[in-house]
């Protein structure tokens, strides 16, 4: 199962969907999951389940279930947020080591840990400079 944003609109300046797409590749199948809150291309991660990860601008981490297409927890972690219209510009992202989610909030110059099971914001670090994009590395 693969999870992608979804967007409709090829003419929209920037469009800001509410579905994601959750992609079987053995079945050729797509379905659509409603989260009721926007997100960004930088907002999608997988769990250490299998689960699709998306960080809303609602500023919630919502955990969908890829086998039943439902949305299964939302945890709140930072304040709600609006994507920028430039793509290159800063805003929330999400990057996923093991059972912990990372997120950074560039309006505060933070970033979160987030148990992606109980959905606890087990640390918080501030940041000298503003984050744009995040990953990160084992070992």
């Amino acid at each position: 199962m693969t999870l992608g944003d979804y967007k409709q609109d090829k003419d929209a300046e920037l469009e800001r969907p509410e579905q994601i797409s959750l992609i079987n590749t053995e079945a050729k199948s797509l379905t659509l999951v409603d989260l009721g809150t926007s997100y960004s291309f930088r907002s999608l991660a997988r769990g250490p389940h299998g689960e699709a990860l998306v960080l809303g601008t609602d500023g919630a981490l919502h955990v969908i279930d890829p086998d039943t297409a439902k949305v299964t927890n939302s945890f709140p972690v930072i304040p709600a947020w609006e994507e920028p219209l430039e793509w290159q510009d800063p805003r929330p992202t999400i990057y996923v080591n093991g059972h912990t989610a990372f997120i950074s909030d560039p309006a505060t110059n933070t970033i979160h840990a987030v148990d992606v099971e109980s959905g606890k914001v087990t640390g918080t670090g501030t940041l000298e400079d503003t984050p744009n994009e995040l990953t990160g590395v084992t070992g």
